[in-house]
Parts: C-alpha cells; sequence; structure tokens
C-alpha cells in the first residue's frame, strides 16, 4: 500500500479507486449510491448494502517470504446517502462502512469506515464552489497471522489501524464564453492509532490551481500547478515538498472521449539530507483518466498514473508508474448484463535504501503484472449481481514484496 501525498487529492479522484482495487475490473460492481426516488420532502435518501463473497489464493501475498495462505472473505458494506438539492446547489453527507471476515484467519478480521459530506454552490455566470470533508476510521490488514507471544510494537506483521481526515476546497470561475480560472486547497491528516506507529503519520497541506481554455465545445486545454508540504509527526527527518505543473486536456462528461490528460513534471524535495536516499528528484509525471463511448454497447477505459510518493512501510520515497487499459461490452439482446475485462503493468522505482527481510539494506524495484474480467448482471434498478476474477503477479528484488495472488469474488448489491 502506498501513501498518495503529493498530487492526487484532486486530479486523481477518478484514478482512486483503480488504485485500491488494482486487478478488479475497472466497471465492476462496486457498493453505492443508486438512483432511487426516496424521499423525505425535498431531502433524497440513498440507502445500499453490498455483500461479497472472495476466494484470495494469497491474503497475507507472502509477505517476508511466509508461504502462501488461502481463504474466504465475506465483506458486507452498509451505506446510505443524504442528498439535498438546492436549486442550482446541493449538499449531502454520506456513510459508508466496509466488514471483512475471514473464514479461517478471523484474527485478520478488519473493519473500514468513511463518514463525510459536501457542498457544491453554482452560480450564475460561471462561479462555481465545492467544500467537502471526509474522514476515515480504518487498518492496514495484518501482514501475516498472529504469532504466540508477541503483541503490541513486538509483532512484526501486526495490522496498522488509522485515522485519516480529509478537506478540499475547490473554487472555478468561467469567464467570457473560453476561459476559466480554478484554485483549490486540499488538507489531509493521516494518523496511526497506536504511539509506536507514529513514524508514520503525517499532515499535508497542498496548494494549487488552473487555468482552461475552451477550444471546442467539449474540450478544453489546460495548465495546472500544485504545491504541498508534508509534515511527519514524530521527526522531522522525512518532512517534505513537492511541485508538479501541468499541461493536458480536460473532455466534457457528455462527449464520446471524456476524462483528462495531463502530461508534466514532479519535484520531490526533502527539508533535510539523508545519505540513504536521494534527497531531491524530479521525474516526468502523467495523470490520464480517458474513456472512449465507442457505441452503446462498447466502451474503453485507459487509466496512466506517474508521480512521486512515499511508502507506506518504511516512508522511503520512489516514483510510481502504472498504466490501465479496460473493456466494457454490454449485450445487445439482453442489455442488462455486461462483460469487463483490464489489463495493466506497473512499476515502483524506490529512491532510497530499506532493509531488506531477505538480508541487507538496498534499494527496492518493483514491477507488477495484473489482469481481471467479469459480468454484471442488473436484475433490477437497485438489484445488481457480479461475478469478478482478477491476478496480481509482483516481481521485487525484496523478499516480502514478490508473490502472486488470485482472486475470485461474487457479489450482490441492493440499492436505492
Amino acid at each position: 500500500m502506498i501513501k498518495k501525498k503529493p498530487y492526487t487529492a484532486w486530479m486523481m479522484a477518478a484514478v482512486f479507486p483503480v488504485l485500491l482495487l488494482a486487478a478488479a475490473p475497472l466497471w465492476g460492481q462496486q457498493a453505492g449510491p443508486g438512483t432511487g426516488n426516496i424521499k423525505l420532502g425535498p431531502l433524497e435518501v440513498h440507502p445500499y448494502l453490498g455483500l461479497t463473497e472472495t476466494y484470495n489464493s494469497n491474503i497475507y501475498l507472502n509477505y517476508g517470504g511466509l508461504p502462501s495462505k488461502s481463504d474466504t472473505i465475506t465483506t458486507a458494506t452498509p451505506g446510505i446517502l443524504l442528498l439535498l438539492p438546492l436549486q442550482r446547489h446541493s449538499l449531502k453527507a454520506e456513510y459508508r462502512a466496509d466488514a471483512n471476515w475471514f473464514a479461517t484467519a478471523s484474527d485478520t478480521n478488519y473493519t473500514n469506515q468513511r463518514v463525510g459530506g459536501a457542498l457544491d454552490l453554482d452560480f450564475p455566470r460561471g462561479l462555481t464552489f465545492h467544500l467537502s470533508d471526509y474522514f476515515a476510521d480504518a487498518q492496514i490488514p495484518r501482514k501475516g497471522p498472529e504469532i504466540k507471544g508477541l503483541s503490541g510494537p513486538t509483532d512484526p506483521l501486526r495490522a496498522l489501524p488509522y485515522q485519516a481526515n480529509e478537506v478540499n476546497a475547490r473554487l472555478k470561475y468561467r469567464f467570457v464564453d473560453r476561459w476559466a480560472v480554478e484554485a483549490r486547497y486540499n488538507y489531509f491528516d493521516y494518523a496511526y492509532k497506536n504511539s509506536y506507529d507514529e513514524s508514520g503519520s503525517y499532515a499535508r497541506n497542498l496548494y494549487g490551481g488552473a487555468l482552461y481554455y475552451r477550444f471546442t465545445p467539449k474540450i478544453d486545454a489546460l495548465l495546472d500547478y500544485n504545491y504541498s508540504a508534508v509534515k511527519y509527526k514524530t521527526s522531522t527527518i522525512d518532512d517534505n515538498k513537492n511541485q508538479a505543473a501541468y499541461l493536458g486536456l480536460s473532455f466534457d462528461p457528455t462527449s464520446k472521449l471524456r476524462g483528462f490528460l495531463k502530461l508534466g513534471y514532479a519535484q520531490k524535495d526533502y527539508d533535510q539530507n539523508q545519505p540513504d536516499r536521494n534527497n531531491s528528484f524530479s521525474t516526468f509525471s502523467t495523470l490520464i483518466d480517458l474513456v472512449y463511448q465507442l457505441s452503446k454497447y462498447n466502451e474503453f477505459k485507459f487509466t496512466g498514473y506517474r508521480v512521486p510518493e512515499e511508502d507506506v512501510d518504511t516512508n522511503a520515497p520512489l516514483i510510481n508508474t502504472y498504466a490501465i487499459l479496460g473493456y466494457r461490452h454490454i449485450l445487445s439482446w439482453n442489455e442488462k448484463v455486461s462483460l469487463t475485462a483490464n489489463a495493466g503493468y506497473g512499476t515502483k522505482k524506490f529512491e532510497g535504501e530499506t532493509f531488506d527481510l531477505g538480508g541487507g539494506f538496498k534499494t527496492r524495484d518493483d514491477k507488477q503484472w495484473f489482469g481481471g474480467v467479469g459480468i454484471g448482471y442488473e436484475m433490477q434498478r437497485w438489484l445488481t449481481f457480479g461475478l469478478n476474477y482478477s491476478y496480481i503477479n509482483n516481481d521485487s528484488n525484496f523478499i516480502s514484496y514478490t508473490y502472486k495472488v488470485n482472486k475470485v469474488w461474487f457479489n450482490v448489491i441492493l440499492a436505492f
């Protein structure tokens, strides 16, 4: 797992779910609000519940060179969205939980929760404003089974419970038909609950902006810049500052080609120099999230990502790069059935030495291939079924990060 620190709060809003479900079909059913008509006066109420049964061939991903252990996981995903339309504006509040129960490795059970809300204002003459605040209470699951006699900080395979709070604000103004300017701010606070894990706790402030020029009714050219400062809570050794600048295109959500493409340059600078890492480095950077509607029944999706980040286990800097191509087909003779497939490749190139449990300090280098297929069936507007398969092969020069995993899961989603 990688902590998204420098720039991802706004630009990767559409990509983040892919990061979490790397090899899942890009259009696979995920529990979320439906389009029902439950109302309390003007207030829309959208409850939902997802139930998923997953077979995982390698739940601990061979961490530390451990042998593969398979298990079946039951996941319940209850949630609710409250939406209040206010003419051109809207106010929403939502809650979601993911409770995971392992059939045999019950010591690995965990629950993630997220609650928050957003205010969206759409004024006449091109001015829009967005403000959101979301809080998460979650954990990074165990890396292996419990070890008798070891607990707390002495357990190297322990789960890492944490809390995170994220605030986003964005102001955008479109003027003289073709031009628009945007300012944005993001605050992200990531804190481990246990004091012995606090070396990974940090806070990030991000400031950014963009200039848009609309040269066709559905295509904007853009110039985008972000600056962020990351401060760790127990030590200043890993404090750093990040900058990223992009040129790109943004496509209207109603066009055949929608999403964005951004190409640019990113730089990371540490406040203090350390002999075991690259304390200042820059790289070509890209953020791509494009969907092409070939026809009513066929859709392609391409996601590309390359930015500097920091590792969740060691705080070491790295450049994370990946690309995913996905395809979705809706059956013409039964539009309730959809087929999905995706394949991708990624690398993690580290810029600092860390300790390998296989022996010694060295610079980690990962290469990953992944893919998946799935089928979905929408029996009713509020009831869907899905059957999916995914495969990941992570090839690393570190013993703890070399693994292969196969997953098969079946889910049922009720969403109103």
